[in-house]
């Protein structure tokens, strides 16, 4: 019977204390005995005291984490648990200072011995590893059960009042109480004040729980909102956000990158994985989108990273560099970043790749008054046409990728169309492979040689590009000649000869075509088909146009149409 004895002792040296309180304390006696009258009556909970009596309840134990009752966690600042993480603190409006000569007031206490606690929350230990439901007739039968088991006696306290003080011998989460050690708390303040004793600012609730989750987890801190209750227990002067806490609540944005360059050190380049390390409480993730998407770091190469402030760039080469992407732009609409004058810039800056100099250059000398679009500076706010500007930008390169097309025009219109960006490269410049075009000043073409052996090949008025299966007459023109060479020199240098296709493309589908003939490419198409001996069916003169080079895919409806007129010009010829 010893603990319920000692609960009732408890409750007796309380009601004494009530009703001798000195006058001069911070509540009146009368004030306090209304505040006994009800504590003797057992009829009104200690929460509703507390608007009864307009008592402001300051709930340290879970501000912000879970919703507890205040008289689960009833318990006052300067006596009762052992536990200090557990006390909360009820103050009265209008009398928050004492005089100097006040008698201290000895704090209402509704627990009971710590002894006692220890030996409730030793029980929960033992047998509610996973929390004890705070509203299951069935736990609390169990509990009973284990309590007299372990301490050879049974509570007898009533289901509502055991309830209460069950709540306070725990961190009450999602419904349960957990029984969280001092020592577990001890545990995790240590390991937050450690990390931010290195300087850091902040820490991250996920990556923390993350990082500890398992001896946190098997010390009954369940969850990352379980933790994050206990967290604004023990720092209760620290800044708390949704996502972190710390000695700021600045914006994220802002956090991350001052916490990236607290440990970056005296490198030029950092990757991902080293700022990680450093950053133990920082989630990874973030660091990689916020090193993608804040300007001021530069990427220079797969996961990795420099920043503006470890870029050296002298007054005089900012100065220049603006002044000659402004003299480009008025003149032609826009300035090419490979044409500014970089000088000594990329020597001094070794570290980093050609990319990663070009992207600091614009980030510290041009970003206030220039869109940068890939390779292609415009000034900030002016519309532009962005097929003229590709088509500017291919007259003063030597070379260029199809990729390179491709991006280029994804980065002036934020779209994807490689038929327009291969259109670009192949009206301007030379396509001299799959993946390769050329300025026209690297090819010379011999036009009356080449136009002769073109006609060679061809015997009516028209050849698929793919029949052309030797190169071996061609005179040489500065590249290796191939099918792609073929259908760029058809397309801009050759007196005789044109090329025609439904699209441009790099499987090398279309046809060679006399400047004398006046078919259109559909009509090639019927003609072919009427000259051939294939059946008129849509299997048959689709695949026969297509395994002949005329066409790269069509539709049902297409090939119909030529079938339909086809058999018109047969049954003419027959």
């Amino acid at each position: 019977m010893e603990i319920a004895k000692s609960i009732r002792a408890e409750k007796e040296r309380e009601r004494l204390m009530l009703e001798n309180v000195s006058p001069e304390a911070e509540y009146s006696n009368a004030h306090l005995r209304k505040i006994a009258n009800e504590l003797k009556e057992k009829k009104i909970d200690l929460g509703q005291l507390i608007k009864n009596f307009d008592l402001d309840h300051i709930d340290k134990h879970f501000s912000g984490g879970e919703e507890m009752e205040e008289p689960q966690i009833a318990h006052t600042k300067a006596e009762g648990l052992t536990d200090p993480f557990l006390r909360d603190d009820f103050t009265c409006p209008g009398h928050c200072t004492h005089p100097a000569s006040a008698a201290p007031v000895e704090p209402i206490n509704p627990a009971f011995d710590p002894a006692v606690i220890n030996k409730l929350v030793a029980v929960l230990s033992k047998h509610f590893t996973n929390g004890y439901r705070l509203n299951s007739h069935i736990e609390m039968v169990r509990f009973r059960s284990f309590a007299a088991e372990l301490y050879g006696e049974e509570i007898e306290l009533p289901p509502e009042e055991l309830k209460r003080f069950l709540a306070i011998c725990g961190t009450v989460h999602g419904g349960k109480v957990y029984a969280v050690s001092t020592a577990t708390k001890e545990r995790i303040k240590k390991l937050a004040q450690d990390y931010f004793s290195e300087g850091a600012k902040v820490i991250f609730f996920a990556e923390f729980y993350a990082k500890n989750e398992d001896w946190l987890f098997g010390a009954s801190v369940i969850s990352q909102d379980m933790l994050i209750g206990i967290l604004r227990h023990l720092f209760p002067n620290l800044s708390f956000t949704k996502t972190y806490f710390g000695y700021t609540n600045a914006p994220i944005f802002v956090v991350i990158e001052s916490e990236i360059l607290r440990v970056w050190g005296d490198n030029v380049l950092q990757t991902y994985d080293q700022l990680a390390e450093r950053l133990n409480y920082v989630p990874i993730e973030r660091i990689k989108y916020h090193l993608g998407q804040n300007g001021n770091f530069i990427w220079s190469s797969a996961g990795t990273f420099s920043h503006v402030s470890r870029i050296e760039i002298t007054d005089e080469e900012r100065q220049e560099i603006r002044a000659f992407a402004l003299r480009e732009c008025n003149a032609h609409g826009y300035a090419s970043m490979i044409d500014l004058p970089f000088g000594e810039i990329e020597g001094r800056n070794h570290d980093l790749s050609s990319t990663a100099v070009h992207s600091a250059v614009y980030r510290i000398c041009l970003s206030d008054k220039f869109e940068n679009r890939g390779k292609i500076l415009t000034h900030k706010g002016v519309g532009f046409d962005a097929l003229t500007i590709m088509k500017k930008y291919c007259r003063r390169i030597d070379r260029c990728t199809t990729e390179d097309l491709l991006n280029l025009y994804r980065e002036l219109t934020g779209r994807e169309d490689s038929q327009v960006a291969m259109a670009v490269g192949t009206a301007v410049l030379v396509r001299v492979d799959r993946d390769t075009y050329m300025a026209d000043r690297y090819l010379h073409f011999t036009i009356d040689l080449i136009d002769q052996v073109i006609g060679q090949f061809l015997t009516d008025e028209y050849l698929p590009l793919k029949d052309f299966t030797t190169f071996a007459t061609f005179p040489h023109c500065g590249h290796t000649w191939n099918l792609f060479l073929l259908e760029s020199y058809c397309r801009r240098f050759s007196r005789e000869f044109r090329f025609d296709t439904p699209t441009i493309n790099s499987r090398n589908t279309g046809v060679v075509i006399r400047k004398s003939c006046d078919m259109d490419h559909t009509e090639i198409l019927i003609d072919a088909v009427v000259n051939s001996n294939v059946p008129l069916t849509i299997k048959s003169v689709g695949a026969f146009l297509f395994e002949s080079g005329y066409i790269g895919k069509s539709t049902p409806a297409k090939v119909a149409e030529i079938i339909n007129k086809a058999k018109v010009k047969r049954e003419g010829r027959d």
